[in-house]
């Protein structure tokens, strides 16, 4: 084997796969927080241990609510942020959502209308589910899920 990425070359570094992701997952983190402490005032009046903290469960939630994409994930820990990590068990529509295959940009865009109305309404959950409907229904053009549904 030949190349700059010869496993046997001396003074050349090697990185596990498990390592590279653990670099790559340190760097997510990292902008995650520094873009929360730009755009949220309260974020950055609370310890960096307990930020930390926040966005390591906030970022697994949003990986397991599958969210992939940096706008995705972003959108799911800014909604976390305000309401708390697994904010999706105050609603089984919402819980449905995310379960659902479809396309990450729709149940971005849902998840935004819910949330959206949930700031705003936090006494009425009727109120949240309305909002994702209605925020659903404008990307029914956007394409089918993954089970072909639309």
């Amino acid at each position: 084997m030949s190349g700059p990425f010869q496993p046997d070359t001396p003074g050349r570094m090697r990185i596990s796969n498990a390592q590279f992701e653990q670099i790559v997952a340190n760097h997510w983190r990292h902008r995650v927080d520094r873009a929360l402490h730009k755009a949220v005032p309260e974020y950055r009046t609370v310890s960096q241990e307990l930020r930390d903290d926040f966005l390591a469960l906030a970022l697994d939630d949003a990986r397991a609510a599958g969210f992939v994409t940096e706008q995705g994930a972003a959108g799911y820990v800014l909604g976390a942020w305000y309401l708390e990590p697994g904010f999706e068990a105050r609603s089984p529509l919402l819980a449905a959502l995310f379960a659902s295959g479809l396309p990450e940009f729709r149940r971005l865009h849902a998840m935004n209308g819910w949330l959206d109305a949930a700031l705003r309404e936090p006494a009425n959950p009727a109120a949240a589910d309305d909002g994702l409907r209605k925020a659903f229904e404008m990307t029914h053009a956007w394409g089918r899920g993954a089970a072909g549904r639309r």
